[in-house]
């Protein structure tokens, strides 16, 4: 009778642990969004801060202002790649971060220009709204600058963020299996011995 009874809460704790992780891997899906949304704000002040930098030579400038794009997708990756052990789902999680990103990024300029304001740009500010030109101007931005920028970035986010999250991914899974047949053939030989 008790053995019955410890067969139930057994296989009420092994279901509850699995929907707990199935919440959680619908979740991660969210976490991945939301960090591809901060990430395209900083970068937006990121781009800014590298137009100093490219005065020194070429390959710096490069590493320096897109080497940060690794930064959030190889712990995404990671991750993704420990959890699901799948190369497409990890570099699905990297187009989907990347080209929110992307995304985030065009659509934070806009935000920028309308409610926060630049110099340079003050007639597309909120407060100039009842200007004859303002509604023209702002569509001219939208259409052009976020519409128009970020349409070839997703295409980039999209095959780029497929190929790294995949290569990451394969690496790690490549690795993962040989760290484990390396270390059954230590307890091979441990146990040999």
């Amino acid at each position: 009778m008790q053995n019955l009874s410890l067969k139930k809460i057994t296989k009420r704790l092994v279901r509850t642990t699995k929907q707990e992780d199935r919440a959680f891997m619908k979740k991660r899906w969210f976490i991945y969004i939301i960090i591809g949304v901060l990430f395209g704000v900083f970068d937006f002040y990121y781009q800014e801060f590298t137009e100093g930098i490219s005065s020194s030579s070429y390959v710096t400038w490069f590493v320096v202002a897109w080497g940060i794009w690794l930064v959030p997708i190889i712990p995404i990756d990671l991750y993704e790649a420990y959890v699901s052990e799948s190369r497409v789902k990890s570099a699905l999680a990297n187009v989907l971060t990347w080209s929110i990103s992307v995304i985030s990024y065009y659509l934070y300029m806009a935000f920028k220009l309308i409610f926060i304001g630049q110099t340079s740009m003050q007639f597309l500010h909120i407060s100039h709204y009842r200007d004859e030109f303002y509604w023209s101007n702002l569509k001219s931005i939208f259409l052009g600058d976020v519409l128009g920028g970020s349409i070839p970035w997703i295409f980039v986010a999209v095959i780029g963020g497929f190929i790294t999250g995949f290569l990451i991914s394969f690496f790690c899974i490549r690795c993962k299996k040989l760290i484990c047949l390396y270390s059954s053939e230590q307890v091979r030989w441990f146990i040999k011995y």
